[in-house]
């Protein structure tokens, strides 16, 4: 089951999706056959399964296959990331119908991660957990808990008496999500080919929260923003980035688009190339990308499906405003696949 996960997760990012739900579907079939209460797979394959259709940006799916993870009787090695996978798939459904998410209902310990040593140093000796999970999916422990973390910034964005304590604690979770990404980008083989999927994700991720962090320094800033308490709030630069936010999200996307032609995951070249047009880095360049990465989806089946996907993300809040240099993509060439 793990082999045909990771089988579903390259068909995804290869832009294979007719493929990928063959194996998704093969993978809900042996759930059905399995006996949670007597062996961890059910619980650790309805997990893998959400993340997919998260990726696929079906929201209801993600939710429902990912249900009663938390409330297995009994521990098991993945449990930890199983339940922060539902509890993502559960917010990401609820802001997708922008409800507001009750964040009191379970403490994440999120900002934690603010006020320990991994703020400034990261660990290359984590738990066998966390290498596991990046190599077994395609976003690992630290890639969800940055997730977490941006829809945190996003269900405050939801509040109807925002003011500037509010964007304060929005920063924060903007910090809080990008110290979790530096802690897995910076691993010495985080770019492995066991892992390269997790580490396009984090990039992706990353690029997001900075312009999110840019964004929300700024609103702090203007007077003119109509917030309350405007200049009574002070935000710490704990992670010394203010001012260069947008490079360093220019430099994510354009690594991530970069790794995503080179080792032929075109679907991950759609998401980062729709980021660029999406921040405002650059439109047309962006579009070039996009249509490029769609040349190289071979079926015309799996293209719509591509092409219903962007338009789904089309409908997601983002952050815009700024110009990204032109990236221009080589000619679609097929190369040798890489490992799952």
């Amino acid at each position: 089951l793990i082999c045909v996960a990771a089988m579903a997760s390259t068909y995804l990012y290869r832009g294979q999706f007719a493929a990928a739900r063959r194996n998704i579907e093969f993978l809900k079939m042996q759930m059905t056959k399995l006996d949670e209460f007597a062996s961890s797979t059910k619980a650790m394959s309805k997990g893998t399964v959400s993340s997919f259709y998260l990726l696929l940006h079906e929201f209801d799916n993600a939710a429902e296959i990912a249900s009663g993870i938390s409330a297995t009787q009994y521990g098991y090695f993945f449990k930890p990331i199983g339940t922060m996978q539902e509890e993502l798939a559960n917010r990401e459904l609820a802001l997708h119908q922008h409800k507001v998410i009750d964040s009191s209902a379970r403490d994440l310990d999120l900002l934690s991660i603010l006020s320990s040593s991994d703020v400034h140093n990261v660990n290359q000796n984590r738990t066998m957990l966390q290498q596991s999970v990046e190599t077994l999916s395609d976003r690992g422990i630290e890639a969800i808990r940055a997730a977490l973390c941006a829809s945190e910034v996003q269900n405050l964005e939801l509040q109807p008496n925002r003011n500037a304590n509010v964007v304060r604690t929005q920063v924060r979770y903007c910090q809080a999500g990008l110290a979790h990404l530096r802690e897995s980008l910076g691993q010495k083989d985080a770019n492995n080919h066991e892992r390269r999927k997790n580490y396009m994700m984090c990039l992706y991720q990353q690029a997001h929260l900075l312009c999110s962090h840019h964004k929300l320094l700024h609103l702090l800033q203007d007077r003119g923003s109509g917030l309350e308490d405007i200049g009574q709030v002070v935000v710490d630069d704990i992670l010394e980035i203010k001012g260069t936010e947008l490079e360093l999200a220019r430099k994510s996307l354009d690594e991530c688009i970069e790794l995503s032609i080179s080792f032929d995951y075109p679907f991950m070249q759609l998401l980062a190339a729709k980021s660029c047009v999406k921040l405002g880095f650059d439109i047309s360049g962006g579009e070039a990308l996009i249509q490029r990465a769609l040349e190289c989806i071979d079926s015309p089946s799996d293209r719509e499906v591509a092409k219903a996907i962007l338009s789904r993300i089309d409908d997601m809040q983002v952050v815009g405003g700024h110009t990204l240099k032109t990236h221009m993509p080589p000619s679609c060439q097929r190369g040798v696949p890489s490992a799952a």
